[in-house]
Order: structure tokens, then C-alpha cells, then sequence
């Protein structure tokens, strides 16, 4: 790390999945609000110049202890108070259980659940009083579908995770929150249909990473332990998580729409 960023006196955030499209957006977005931004991804976010100078850049493969421990030993090397600890980074390969090889079910395993789970027991010796700890989960946790029981299961436990963590935290004035995305435009959504993902994704109109990222700083401004996002999707969720009946019952219904749904994202793509 540059010794500008260094000795800068901005509150430090922590970022993983730096380079995908949610935590790109976040990286600039944690910069124009006041921040430094330690930014743990393989490869580096691809940023405009002028947010450069707060980034610093941790090469990172999050499916590795051993880079996980490392990176976080020069987190706390910058002997600053981590004011923002956002867990970005997230990767599923679609698959039914039957035919889901061993490397992909332990690879979404290891960069979902535990690359989360230990980054944050590294790091919660440098967040204090007034820190944040963030979670950008997925709709998966209260809907598991068929073809990503691997991902909704990591992401089931780290939901319990952060709840778990929150009652921890709280007593010493840190709070733990998560948010649960439905579909969101990104190149991970379309690495996921182009390798069989649920058409699901498509019931309501995948959002914007722009619009996530603005929920996510929401969030860091005005602590809630949970956030389902879109709202009406985040209800049908926790319906489903009251009675999980309820998914299997609608399964016809929410599979035409989301069917519709594909098509017509499929035809504004190829007019794009």
C-alpha cells in the first residue's frame, strides 16, 4: 500500500468482490462518500483515475485460507480502526445435486460462507465502536430453488451467520447487517443463465448493481439488521420462509412468469 493511503486520515472500508458489478459500483461509491477503500478481489476494480489514490488494491482469491489470513494481516498492518466491513464477493454454478462436481460445490462453499466467516473473525479486532459489518446475501437465503441448493444453503448460513454475529456486536455498538438482492443485472447473473440458471431470476425485472449499492450505503447510514430488495420480493421471501409450502405451490405460476420474463430481457438484449 502507497504510503498517501497509508497515513490518509479517511475511515477505512473494507470491500470484497471489489472487482464485480456490485462492489465496482460500491468501491466508487464508499470513495465519493469519505472513505479509503481496501479492495480485496483477484483482479483489481476497474476504476476512473480520480478514485485511485483512496483504493488500495489486495490481490485476493477468497476460495484460499491461506490468502484470506494474509490479506488480512496487512488490513491490520494499517493499524487503523475499520470503520466499514462490506462482504461483496459471491459466485454459483448451477447445477442439479446429482451432477454438481465436487471442486464447483466446495468452491461456492468456500468463497460464499467461508471466506466471509473468516475475514470478519480476522477483523473484528480492528472494528469499533460505531462499525459496520455488511453482508450482500441473496434472495437465495429464504427462497432455495432447484439448481442452486449449493448457493441458497451458503447463503442460508450466512444469514444465520450475521444474526448470530449481530447479538455478538451489538453490546459493543458495532452493528451487522445483511441485504438480500433478487436478481440483479450483472455478468454474474448472465454467466448463471448461460449455465442453466432458474428463469425465476426473471419474475421481477432484474435491478441495477447501482441500485443494490445504494441500498447497501443506505444500510451503512441506518442500521437494520435485515433488508429484502425489491421490498414485494423480500415479502413473498419471508412468506416463503413462515411456510415453505407456499414456493412449491406457486412454483407453476412463478416459473410462467419468469419464462415471459427471460424472453423479454433476452429480446432487449439482442436490440441493445
Amino acid at each position: 500500500m502507497n504510503p498517501e493511503f497509508s497515513s490518509s486520515s479517511r475511515p477505512l472500508a473494507i470491500l470484497t468482490g471489489a472487482s464485480g458489478g456490485i462492489g465496482r459500483v460500491l468501491a466508487a461509491i464508499l470513495v465519493q462518500e469519505g472513505y479509503r477503500v481496501v479492495a480485496l478481489s483477484r483482479k483489481a476494480p476497474e476504476l476512473e483515475p480520480a478514485y485511485q489514490a483512496q483504493i488500495a488494491h489486495i490481490p485476493c482469491d477468497l476460495s484460499l485460507p491461506d490468502d484470506i489470513r494474509k490479506a488480512a494481516e496487512s488490513i491490520i498492518e494499517l493499524e487503523a480502526p475499520v470503520r466499514v466491513l462490506l462482504h461483496c464477493a459471491g459466485l454459483i454454478f448451477p447445477a442439479k445435486v446429482a451432477s454438481l462436481g465436487t471442486d464447483d460445490m466446495l468452491h461456492q462453499v468456500a468463497v460464499n460462507l467461508n471466506a466471509p466467516m473468516l475475514l470478519t473473525s480476522y477483523l473484528l479486532c480492528r472494528v469499533q465502536k460505531g462499525g459496520r459489518i455488511v453482508f450482500v446475501n441473496s434472495m437465495a437465503a429464504a427462497m432455495p430453488l432447484a439448481g442452486s441448493s449449493v448457493y441458497a444453503a451458503t447463503k442460508a448460513g450466512l444469514r444465520n451467520f450475521a444474526l448470530s454475529l449481530d447479538q455478538e456486536m451489538r453490546p459493543l455498538g458495532v452493528r451487522v447487517m445483511s441485504i438480500f438482492p433478487g436478481a440483479v443485472a450483472t455478468d454474474m447473473l448472465k454467466r448463471e443463465m448461460a449455465g442453466g440458471g432458474s428463469v425465476l431470476n426473471f419474475v421481477s425485472h432484474p435491478v441495477p448493481p447501482e441500485a443494490v449499492a445504494q441500498a447497501v450505503m443506505s444500510l451503512i447510514r441506518k442500521p437494520k439488521a435485515e433488508r429484502f430488495f425489491p421490498a414485494i420480493d423480500g415479502l413473498f421471501a419471508r412468506f416463503c420462509m413462515l411456510a415453505p409450502g407456499l414456493l412449491r405451490l406457486t412454483l407453476p405460476l412463478l416459473t410462467w412468469i419468469g419464462t415471459s420474463g427471460h424472453r423479454r430481457a433476452m429480446r432487449d438484449a439482442e436490440k441493445n
